[in-house]
């Protein structure tokens, strides 16, 4: 009964992805799920009764306003985005290039808030947080695993399938080289799909000196690995300040 009632909680979530891409019908949902009509509608008719869907005239689902005050409360309840926020709008309109707040949830990353200048300062997609993404593909994502115990990475490392190396990296040992060279350089770069663009990490510290975050920033050619990073640290100090005032 315990794994029915997972598996029930799993084709909801199921279903929430599905509405998020946009309005679908029974047989779209039914689809999805891989459950007969009648188990489908179980779902949807629950999660319209907890205000978490609701059905329009066509007869397709959309997603209703319960869904938006959990992506709020979770916004009010980490107040560091918007602590930070201030010093990414900055950051972004320096350097004309998207900013990124990122922090680990378990071996993975988060993104808290990203601005992006060409898109506008609130563009609704960028204000809700997403993830998990993995960690060992992205900037932020090395520079957080670098600076939280080796555990972390093994569990990022071993979720790849055997015949998948994680960004080339091709035994843990070279990821435990590649992290220890981040601790070291204090940022980490990565290549993008465009062969013009670098994506740059840096830490946030805390009072303490732990980091907490990371800071990302869009480095497209012809500005310099040096300047971005100039800007990137400036734009991690600021954050730290304000975290500690």
């Amino acid at each position: 009964m315990a794994q029915t009632e997972i598996q029930s909680v799993g084709r909801a979530f199921e279903v929430l992805d599905r509405l998020a891409e946009g309005a679908a019908n029974l047989a779209m949902v039914s689809q999805v799920l891989g459950v007969s009509a009648p188990g489908a509608l179980k779902i949807l008719k629950t999660l319209e009764a907890l205000g978490m869907i609701r059905q329009l005239e066509d007869k397709r689902y959309e997603l209703a306003v319960g869904c938006g005050k959990y992506a709020l409360a979770y916004s009010r309840q980490n107040p560091l985005r918007e602590i930070a926020r201030p010093a990414l709008e900055e950051l972004s309109l320096t350097a004309g290039d998207r900013a990124v707040l990122a922090v680990l949830q378990g071996s993975r990353q988060t993104t808290l808030l990203v601005v992006d200048p060409r898109l506008g300062w609130r563009h609704p997609e960028l204000e809700i947080p997403s993830g998990p993404h993995l960690s060992l593909q992205l900037a932020t994502g090395r520079v957080l695993l670098a600076h939280v115990p080796l555990e972390c990475a093994r569990r990022q490392y071993d979720s790849y399938p055997p015949e998948v190396h994680p960004a080339g990296l091709r035994s843990f040992d070279e990821v435990k080289a590649l992290l220890a060279e981040v601790r070291e350089q204090d940022y980490a770069l990565v290549p993008t799909a465009q062969t013009h663009v670098r994506f740059l990490g840096v830490p946030v510290r805390d009072r303490a000196g732990h980091v907490i975050a990371a800071l990302g920033l869009h480095v497209t050619e012809p500005q310099s690995l040096e300047n971005a990073l100039v800007l990137a640290r400036q734009a991690a100090a600021r954050i730290s300040d304000r975290l500690v005032s």
